[in-house]
C-alpha cells in the first residue's frame, strides 16, 4: 500500500491528498471511506503487508460504521505489523468504525469531526428491507417496566384515595386491572428478538473490552475500561447521536 486507501472509487484529487497527508504525518494513510465489511478486512490485510512497521499508520476514518467483526479483524491485521496508529476522523466515524478508533493509539478529531455510540444493527424482524438498532428492544422494554411501575402506583393511589382500605388490599384490587392492561404490552415482546438483540449487544461489549485492554487502553483500571464500554453501548438514545471532541474526551477516550 503504502500511500493507499480503501475507497474503490477514490479519485485522483483524494488520493493526491491522501500523498500530501502522508508527507504531513510522515507515516503511511490508510483512508476508509464506506462502510466496514470483508473489503476492508482484505485490503487491511493486504496493505499490512507493506507497511513499515517502524514508521507507524494514520487511518483517516470517514465511515458511517459497518460490522464490528470485520473492524476488529482489520485491528488485528494492522497492530500485528506496526506499533503506533492514530486515528483520524475529519467528518464522522459512527459505530464500527468508532470501536476502530478505540483500537488506535489516539484520535484526532477535526473541527466537526464526530463518533457516534458503539450500535450493533439486526435485520429487521418484520420483514421491512432495514436495519434497526440491537438496542431498540431493549429501550422499548425499559420504557415498558418504566411505564407499568408508574400505572401500578397509580391505579393503588387512586384505590387509596377513593376506598377504605389499606395498602395489601389496594395492592390486591389492582391486580386485575393492572393485568389489563400491561398484559396485551408485554405479550408484544418477542423473546426471540430480545435474545437476539442480547447477543449482539453482548459480541460488541465483548470486542469493546478486548480492544480496550489490549491496546491504548491497557493501562486504564478495569473498572474505567467497564464504564467506557457501557456509556458507547448502552447509554446513548440513537444510533446517529453525535459525539464530539469535548463529550469524547470526557468518557475517558484518547481523543
Amino acid at each position: 500500500m503504502g500511500r493507499g486507501e480503501l475507497g474503490a472509487n477514490e479519485s485522483a484529487t483524494i488520493a493526491d491528498l491522501m500523498l500530501a497527508l502522508a508527507r504531513l504525518r510522515g507515516r503511511s494513510v490508510l483512508c476508509v471511506n464506506r462502510d466496514i465489511d470483508l473489503f476492508c478486512v482484505e485490503t487491511a490485510r493486504g496493505a499490512a503487508d507493506e507497511l513499515d512497521p517502524a514508521e507507524g499508520l494514520t487511518v483517516l476514518m470517514e465511515s458511517p460504521g459497518g460490522d464490528i467483526g470485520c473492524a476488529y479483524r482489520m485491528l488485528l491485521a494492522l497492530r500485528d505489523r506496526v506499533d503506533g496508529i492514530e486515528a483520524l476522523v475529519p467528518g464522522w466515524a459512527k459505530s464500527a468504525a468508532t470501536f476502530f478508533c478505540l483500537g488506535a493509539d489516539s484520535i484526532i478529531m477535526g473541527r466537526h469531526g464526530e463518533l457516534g455510540p458503539i450500535d450493533p444493527q439486526i435485520l429487521d424482524r418484520s420483514g421491512r428491507i432495514r436495519r434497526v438498532s440491537a438496542l431498540e428492544t431493549f429501550k422499548a422494554l425499559e420504557r415498558l417496566l418504566e411505564y407499568s411501575v408508574d400505572s401500578l402506583d397509580t391505579i393503588v393511589q387512586f384505590l387509596l384515595q377513593r376506598a377504605p382500605m389499606d395498602v395489601p388490599s389496594a395492592l390486591d384490587h389492582s391486580h386485575p386491572l393492572f393485568a389489563a392492561i400491561a398484559s396485551p404490552l408485554y405479550s408484544q415482546i418477542d423473546p426471540h428478538e430480545l435474545g437476539e438483540s442480547g447477543r449482539y449487544l453482548s459480541v460488541s461489549e465483548e470486542y469493546v473490552k478486548r480492544v480496550m485492554g489490549r491496546w491504548a487502553y491497557a493501562d486504564e483500571p478495569e473498572e474505567i475500561r467497564q464504564e467506557i464500554a457501557q456509556r458507547l453501548i448502552w447509554n446513548y438514545p440513537d444510533h446517529g447521536f453525535v459525539i464530539d471532541l469535548i463529550e469524547a474526551q470526557e468518557i475517558g477516550l484518547k481523543a
